[in-house]
């Protein structure tokens, strides 16, 4: 049994040396291991000034902008459809914000750039939708159920009415 005691003093005394021992103080950190920060001697501080440039720092009281900036990079538009002088069937219409031109006039929507769509109810719709400032202009496209072409036209902000 005296062995036994003798053994476990000493696992004892090496696992609190293994752990650091203690130490005590009033240190109420989270025991998180903490690292000094070197110390630059003046003459290393010079030599280091002297081969990079300085980088002022910059705050947000240093940023200029115009009294008139528009921060909002969405726009709102109210699309108004009157096709009931083509058709006052069943229709619907999709707004597509990317879009291309081919050489002889025909645009082609990208399906995957819808950005709204409606039914029309006897030719007649509205929509109001927000899409992003960067698009200046966006395609209509008013598809039938009968299976006839669509009709298509470009909408912007200041032209936004498709009337037929």
């Amino acid at each position: 049994m005296n062995t036994l005691t003798k053994t476990t003093s000493i696992l004892a005394v090496l696992m609190l040396t293994a752990c650091g021992g203690g130490g005590g103080g009033s240190d109420s950190s989270s025991g998180a291991a903490q690292v000094d920060e070197p110390v630059v001697s003046s003459d290393t501080a010079e030599a280091e000034g002297s081969s990079s440039p300085q980088v002022p720092l910059r705050s947000m009281q240093d940023l200029a902008v115009p009294d008139d900036f528009d921060y909002n990079p969405t726009q709102s538009v109210d699309v108004l459809v009157d096709i009931s002088g083509v058709s006052t069937e069943r229709a619907y219409i999709s707004l597509y914000s990317e879009y291309n031109e081919s050489n002889d006039g025909t645009l082609t929507p990208d399906y995957a750039y819808r950005i709204a769509n409606g039914a029309l109810n006897n030719g007649t719709g509205d929509l109001t939708i927000t899409y992003a400032k960067e698009y200046t202009s966006l395609l209509a496209e008013i598809w039938f159920y009968d299976g006839t072409a669509p009709i298509q036209q470009i909408i912007t902000r200041d032209n936004s009415d498709i009337v037929y």
